[in-house]
C-alpha cells in the first residue's frame, strides 16, 4: 500500500505540473492576442471603407477594366525583354489608345493616305495616350506632326499607313513606336523618286521602336552549320510577315569548340517597309543626325528594292540596340543594302554601334548586311546573319564590308553570311571573299570578342578577309572571341585570310581571373588548287613593290588540325618565311596529314610541293625520304635552286610554349634532323618536322596558351595555318640558338658482363663550376660524390646507361662567347642505392669548350648561333689530355674515353659471400667437457689471401653437440679469381686442439680425437654481388690418410675410461657381499611395511 501511495503522490505531482504549464501558456497567448487583434481589426475596417469608396467612384463592373488600362500603361513605360510580356503590354497600349480616341471624338482610327482629310489639308488634333505618346492614326498625322510642325517627343502608330514622300525631322528627339503596325513607303510622288521615308539631319534624333513586337522563336537544326542565308515570307500583298535566319553557336570545351546550328523564326509586326521596285531610296537617311533602332523592323516588299535600309553620312551616328534590318536587295550597284555608313574622311565619318538586334537577309555586291567607308563600326552585341553578296558579281564581305574604316568587334554573332560568287579566273589568287567580314584599304580591324561562325565564301576568307591585295589595313588585331566553322570553298583561309601587305597581330591576353582564351577552330578550306590554310592563311607577294602580309602570333597552341597534303599544323609555301621563337611563342603538336595525297595545282608557278623528278624537272621537291619522315606538324618548302647562296628563310627552336621540349624530328633541307630543347635549326628551302613532346610538356603548353587553333581542315596544306607571307611566332626580337652538343660515354663493368637488367642502374652527372670554382670530388669514407659548389647541368638526376652501357648528354646550352668548363663524373649515389658488388670508378673529366657566335637575321629577328670551335678533355686522375676540333660547330658529338680504351668509366664487379664451419663433438664413456677446436688453412691454392686461424669450444653438457665457428668471409673476388664457371675453391682444415690444463680443456680419463677434417669450400658467383659458399668435409686420419668421399657429419669422438681398486679377488668378493647385504635389508623392510598396512582393514588382494 505504501508503494501505491508513493506512486499516487508522484502522479498527482506530475498532473499539477502539466496544469501549471497549460495555465502559463494560456496567459501568454492571451497577452499576445490583446496586442495584435486591435490593429488587425482596424485594417479590416479600413479596407471595407476603401472598397465602398472605389465602387462609388468607378460604378458598376467597369472598375476592373479601368484597372487593366492603368496597369498596362504603367507596364509600357518600362520595356521588357520577354516576348510574351511585350505582346501583352502592346495589346494594353492599343486598348488604352482606343479608349482615349473615342473620348476625344476621333471618328476613324485608320485614315488612308488619300482620304479627304489629307486632300483638304485638315490638321487632326494631337492626342496623347496615358504614357505620353502622341497618337498617329493616319499618314497625314505622321506628316503633320513630324514634317510640317517639326514636332518632337514620343509618337505611337495606331494603324498601318502608306506614305509616298519623305519626312525631314526638325531639331530635337523624336521617338516613334510602330506599335505592331507598318509604314509602307514607296518614295515616289509628284515627279520625285527614290525619296527616303525619314531624313535625320544634324541636330535631329530619330528613335524607332515597336512595343508590340513579333515573337522570335529558336530551334536546333541538324544540317550544314555554315552559309545558311536568311529568308523572308510574304503575305498575299507581298508584305513580309516572317523572317527566318540562322545562328551557329559555338561552345568551348578545353582546347576545342563545338558548333550547333539554330534556326530562328520571327513574326514581323511593326515595320517600316519600302515598297517600290527598282528603287534606290535610302529608307532611313541619316544626314548628320542620330538614328536609334531599338525594336521594330526595317525591310522591303517582296519585289521591291532600296539602296539602303539605313544610310548615314556626314558624321552621323546609328545606334542599333534591337529590332531587325532585313530583306533588302539593292541590285548590282553600290554596297551595304542593310546599313551603309560613310564619310568624306575617316575623321569625319559616321559611326555605327550595334549592341543588339538582327541584320539578316540583305543582298549587295559588297556588304550585304553592313557597309562602312571612312567610318567607325563598333559591334558589342547583336546578330549579323544570313546576308549575301550577289551570286554573279565580284565583291567583298557578305556580312560586313569596311573600307578605310575602324571596325571593332567585342561581342555578338556574325554568322551564316555567304559570299556567293567565284570567278575561275581568280584561281590561285583569292582576290575576293569574306563570308563574315571583309575590311581593307586602310582603317583597322580589331576582333576582341564575339563569334564569327558558320560563314561561307565561294572564294577566300570564309570568316574574315583582312586587307586586300595592295589595299592593306593599317592594322589587324585578334585578341579574343571565337572564329569557328567557317568555310572557304575555292581558295585559302577557311577562318581568316590576311592579304598582302596587311600586318596582323594575334595576341590574346590571359588572366585566369578575368580573361577567356580565344579560338580559331573547325574552319575549312576546300580548295583543290590553292595551297590551303584551314584556320588562317597569310598571303605573300611576288611583287617587289608589295610587302608580303605578316602575322605575329603569341601564346598559341596549334593541335588536332589536319591537311590532306602536308603540314597538318603549320605550312609555308614557296614565298613564305617563318620564325618560331621560344618566348611567348607557339606549341605545335598532335596534328596530322595524309602524306601528300593532295597537292597544289601549281598556279603562279608554285609547284614545289610536287614530286621531285630529276629527268623531267617541273619544280617539284618532294622525295620519298621526305614523305616517310616527319612533316605532320610543320611543313615549309621553297625552290632549292641556288639555295646555298640564298639567305635562310625559316628558323625553328626546340623549346616550345610552356617551356617544354618540342622534340622535333624529320628533315631540314632534305637532311634528317632532330632538334633538342635548347637547340635550333635554320632552313634555306625545306622543312618537314613532327613534334612529339612528353605529356608533361604538352600539359604545360596547354596551360600557357591563350589562343587555341584546333580542329581546322585543309584540302591541300596547312590545316591550322598556311602562309606564303611572313609569320613570326613569339614576342622576342632576339633568339639564342645553341649547338647540337652531345657528350657521349660508355660504361664498362669488369668482373662480369653488363646485362639488360643493368639498364639505368648507373648514373652520370655533367657539372658546371660554381662561384668557388672548386672541382668535384668523392668522399674517402663512403665514396659519395661531393659537388663542392658545382651546379648540375640539365636534369638533377643526370643521365643513365642503356643495356650496352652507353650514355649521352645533350648539352644544348653552350651559350658563352668564349670558353665554357664542365666536369663529367659517375655518381655512385648513396651506399644503399648502389649496385651490389660493384666498386665505382672515381675518374673526373674536365671538359673545356671554346665557342664563338654567328648572327643570322630572319624576319627582323636576330638569331644568335653559338658554335663550338675546340674541345679539350682532361682526365684529372692521370692528367691525360685529349683535344677535338669539330668540323661543324653547330652539330658537335664527342665521345669521352679513358686512355686508349673505348670506355669512359670502368667499374669493378667483386662478389663476396660467407660460410659457417661446424663439426659434431661426441664423448664415449663419459660426460661432455670443454674442448677446443681450430679452423686453419695450410694452403689456399688459388688465393693469395692470408687466413688467420679461428678457434671455438664446446659449450654445455649436451652430448653429442654441434660446434660452430664464427662465419668465414670469402671475397670480394676479382675476375681473375673466378674460373669459367664463375667459381673459386678454398681449402680449410679443422682439428681438435691438444688438451691444455691452462685453458681448461685437460680432463682426467679423457682421450682426444687425433684426426682432422679437410674442408673444401666452393664459392659460386650469383651475379648480384653475392657468392654462394658450399663446404665439403673430408676426414683425414692421424696418419694423414684422406677419405675420398666427403661426409655430411664431420665428427670428433673423445673417450673416457677409469681403473678398479688393486686388492685382487678379495676386493671384488667384498664388493659383491656388500651389495647382497643391502638387497636383503631392503627386502625385510618392505615385508614389515606390508603387514603394518594390512592391520585393521580389509586385506588387499
Amino acid at each position: 500500500m505504501k508503494a501505491n501511495s508513493d506512486k499516487s503522490k508522484q502522479s498527482n505531482k506530475a498532473t499539477r505540473r502539466v496544469l501549471a504549464g497549460v495555465l502559463c501558456g494560456a496567459s501568454v497567448l492571451s497577452l499576445v492576442l490583446s496586442l495584435v487583434m486591435p490593429p488587425i481589426s482596424q485594417a479590416i475596417a479600413n479596407d471595407d471603407q476603401a472598397g465602398a469608396a472605389e465602387e462609388t467612384v468607378m460604378g458598376g463592373g467597369s472598375s476592373s477594366e479601368s484597372a487593366d488600362v492603368d496597369n498596362t500603361t504603367n507596364g509600357d513605360a518600362e520595356r521588357q525583354d520577354n516576348n510574351d510580356v511585350k505582346n501583352d503590354e502592346a495589346s494594353g497600349d492599343a486598348g488604352a489608345a482606343s479608349l482615349l480616341s473615342d473620348d476625344a471624338g476621333v471618328e476613324d482610327a485608320v485614315q488612308p493616305a488619300d482620304d479627304s482629310a489629307n486632300d483638304e489639308g485638315d490638321i487632326a488634333l494631337a492626342v496623347e495616350d496615358a504614357d505620353g505618346y502622341t497618337q498617329i492614326n493616319t499618314a497625314q498625322d505622321l506628316y503633320d506632326y513630324l514634317q510640317n510642325d517639326k514636332k518632337t517627343g514620343k509618337f505611337r502608330l495606331n494603324a498601318d499607313v502608306e506614305c509616298a514622300s519623305d519626312i525631314t525631322l526638325g531639331a530635337g528627339e523624336v521617338t516613334l513606336d510602330l506599335n505592331g503596325h507598318k509604314i509602307k513607303h514607296n518614295g515616289t510622288e509628284s515627279g520625285r523618286n527614290n525619296m527616303p521615308m525619314f531624313n535625320v539631319p544634324a541636330g535631329a534624333t530619330l528613335t524607332i521602336e515597336d512595343l508590340n513586337p513579333g515573337v522570335d522563336s529558336e530551334c536546333k537544326q541538324d544540317f550544314d552549320k555554315f552559309g545558311n542565308l536568311a529568308t523572308l515570307d510574304y503575305d498575299g500583298n507581298g508584305t513580309p510577315n516572317k523572317l527566318t535566319y540562322y545562328v551557329t553557336k559555338s561552345t568551348p570545351n578545353g582546347t576545342a569548340t563545338t558548333e550547333t546550328l539554330y534556326k530562328h523564326e520571327v513574326s514581323i509586326s511593326g515595320a517600316i517597309v519600302g515598297t517600290a521596285a527598282h528603287s534606290t531610296m535610302k529608307l532611313i537617311n541619316v544626314c548628320g543626325g542620330t538614328f536609334n533602332l531599338q525594336s521594330g523592323v526595317l525591310t522591303t516588299n517582296q519585289d521591291a528594292n532600296v539602296r539602303h535600309l539605313i544610310y548615314a553620312d556626314n558624321g552621323s551616328t546609328v545606334n542599333m540596340s534591337g529590332g531587325y534590318v532585313c530583306g533588302a536587295s539593292m541590285g548590282r550597284d553600290g554596297a551595304g543594302a542593310g546599313i551603309h555608313v560613310e564619310g568624306s574622311t575617316l575623321d569625319e565619318g559616321s559611326t555605327l554601334v550595334i549592341s543588339d538586334g538582327v541584320i539578316a537577309g540583305n543582298y549587295a555586291p559588297s556588304g550585304g548586311g553592313v557597309y562602312a567607308r571612312n567610318s567607325t563600326v563598333n559591334m558589342v552585341g547583336g546578330i549579323i546573319s544570313g546576308n549575301g553578296t550577289n551570286n554573279d558579281q565580284n565583291g567583298f564581305g557578305a556580312g560586313i564590308c569596311a573600307e578605310n574604316s575602324n571596325v571593332t568587334i567585342t561581342d555578338g554573332h556574325i554568322t551564316n553570311n555567304n559570299y556567293q560568287h567565284y570567278d575561275e579566273s581568280h584561281k590561285g589568287n583569292g582576290c575576293h571573299g569574306g563570308g563574315g567580314i571583309a575590311a581593307f584599304n586602310g582603317g583597322s580591324l580589331t576582333i576582341a570578342g564575339g563569334y564569327i561562325t558558320g560563314n561561307y565564301s565561294a572564294e577566300a576568307g570564309g570568316g574574315v578577309y583582312a586587307g586586300a591585295w595592295k589595299q592593306a589595313l593599317s592594322g589587324f588585331k585578334f585578341s579574343g572571341g571565337i572564329i569557328a566553322s567557317n568555310v572557304a570553298q575555292n581558295s585559302e583561309g577557311g577562318g581568316i585570310r590576311i592579304s598582302a601587305p596587311t600586318e596582323s597581330v594575334f595576341e590574346v591576353p590571359i588572366d585566369s581571373h578575368t580573361d577567356l582564351p580565344a579560338y580559331i577552330t573547325n574552319n575549312t578550306t576546300n580548295t583543290s588548287n590553292d595551297w590551303g590554310g584551314g584556320g588562317v592563311f597569310v598571303q605573300g607577294s611576288g611583287d617587289n613593290s608589295v610587302q608580303p602580309a605578316r602575322l605575329r602570333i603569341s601564346n598559341a597552341l596549334i593541335t588536332n588540325n589536319h591537311a590532306r597534303g602536308f603540314g597538318g599544323g603549320f605550312a609555308a609555301c614557296p614565298t613564305g618565311k617563318t620564325a618560331i621563337t621560344d618566348t611567348d611563342g607557339i606549341a605545335i603538336f598532335g596534328n596530322s596529314d595524309d602524306k601528300g595525297e593532295k597537292r597544289s595545282g601549281g598556279s603562279n608557278g608554285k609547284s614545289e610541293d610536287w614530286d621531285f623528278n630529276k629527268e623531267e624537272d617541273k619544280g617539284g621537291e618532294i622525295t620519298k625520304d621526305f614523305i616517310e619522315a616527319g612533316h605532320e606538324d610543320l611543313f615549309l618548302i621553297h625552290d632549292s635552286f641556288n639555295s646555298e647562296n640564298n639567305p635562310y628563310i625559316a628558323a625553328v627552336t626546340g623549346q616550345m610554349l610552356g617551356g617544354g621540349a618540342a622534340n622535333w624530328s624529320g628533315t631540314i633541307d632534305k637532311t634528317p634532323t632532330s632538334i633538342g630543347k635548347y637547340e635550333g635549326a635554320q632552313a634555306k628551302y625545306m622543312i618537314g618536322l613532327k613534334s612529339e613532346p612528353i605529356q608533361y610538356d604538352k600539359d604545360a603548353a596547354t596551360a600557357a596558351a591563350s589562343l587555341f587553333i584546333t580542329g581546322n581542315r585543309s584540302n591541300i596544306h596547312g590545316g591550322g595555318i598556311m602562309t606564303n607571307g611572313d609569320v613570326i611566332a613569339g614576342s622576342t626580337t632576339q633568339v639564342s640558338v645553341y649547338p647540337k652538343m652531345k657528350l657521349n660515354g660508355t660504361k664498362a663493368l669488369e668482373g662480369r658482363a653488363l646485362t639488360a637488367d643493368d639498364t639505368g642502374k648507373f648514373r652520370f652527372q655533367l657539372l658546371e663550376p660554381g662561384e668557388s670554382d672548386d672541382v668535384p670530388s668523392f668522399n674517402n669514407n663512403d665514396g659519395k660524390l661531393q659537388l663542392n659548389g658545382c651546379l648540375k647541368v640539365g636534369d638533377d638526376d643526370g643521365v643513365t646507361n642503356d643495356a650496352e652501357g652507353n650514355f649521352v648528354f645533350d648539352l644544348g646550352r653552350v651559350n658563352s662567347d668564349g670558353t665554357s668548363v664542365y666536369y663529367l663524373v659517375e655518381d655512385p649515389g648513396n651506399v644503399a642505392d648502389r649496385v651490389p658488388g660493384v666498386d665505382y670508378d672515381q675518374t673526373i673529366y674536365k671538359i673545356e669548350l671554346t665557342t664563338t657566335t654567328d648572327k643570322r637575321p630572319v624576319l627582323n629577328i636576330e638569331y644568335i648561333y653559338y658554335l663550338v670551335t675546340n674541345v679539350r678533355v682532361t682526365n684529372l686522375k692521370n692528367n691525360e689530355v685529349k683535344t677535338f676540333t669539330p668540323k661543324n660547330g653547330s652539330d658537335v658529338s664527342i665521345k669521352i674515353t679513358d686512355g686508349n680504351t673505348d670506355k669512359t668509366f670502368t667499374n669493378v664487379y667483386k662478389p663476396k659471400g660467407s660460410w659457417t664451419p661446424q663439426v659434431t663433438k661426441k664423448v664415449d664413456g663419459g660426460e661432455m667437457k670443454k674442448f677446443k677446436f681450430k679452423l686453419y688453412a695450410e694452403n689456399t691454392g688459388n688465393t693469395e689471401k692470408t687466413f688467420k686461424p679461428i678457434y671455438t669450444y664446446t659449450s654445455g653438457p649436451k652430448n653429442p653437440q654441434i660446434v660452430k665457428f664464427d662465419s668465414v668471409q670469402i671475397g670480394p673476388l676479382g675476375a681473375d679469381e673466378l674460373d669459367g664457371n664463375r667459381q673459386a675453391k678454398f681449402t680449410y682444415y679443422i682439428r681438435e686442439c691438444p688438451a691444455d690444463k691452462n685453458e681448461g680443456t685437460k680432463h682426467e680419463g679423457y682421450t682426444n680425437d687425433t684426426k682432422r677434417f679437410k674442408v673444401v669450400v666452393t664459392a659460386t658467383d650469383n651475379g648480384d654481388g653475392t657468392l654462394t659458399c658450399t663446404p665439403a668435409y673430408y676426414e683425414v686420419d692421424a696418419n694423414g690418410h684422406e677419405n675420398e668421399k666427403p661426409t655430411d657429419n664431420p665428427t670428433f669422438t673423445n673417450t673416457y675410461s677409469t681403473s678398479l681398486p688393486l686388492s685382487g679377488m678379495s676386493g671384488v668378493t667384498l664388493t659383491y657381499l656388500a651389495g647382497a647385504a643391502v638387497l636383503c635389508a631392503a627386502a625385510a623392510w618392505m615385508h614389515i611395511r606390508r603387514k603394518a598396512n594390512a592391520k585393521g582393514g580389509k586385506r588387499r588382494e
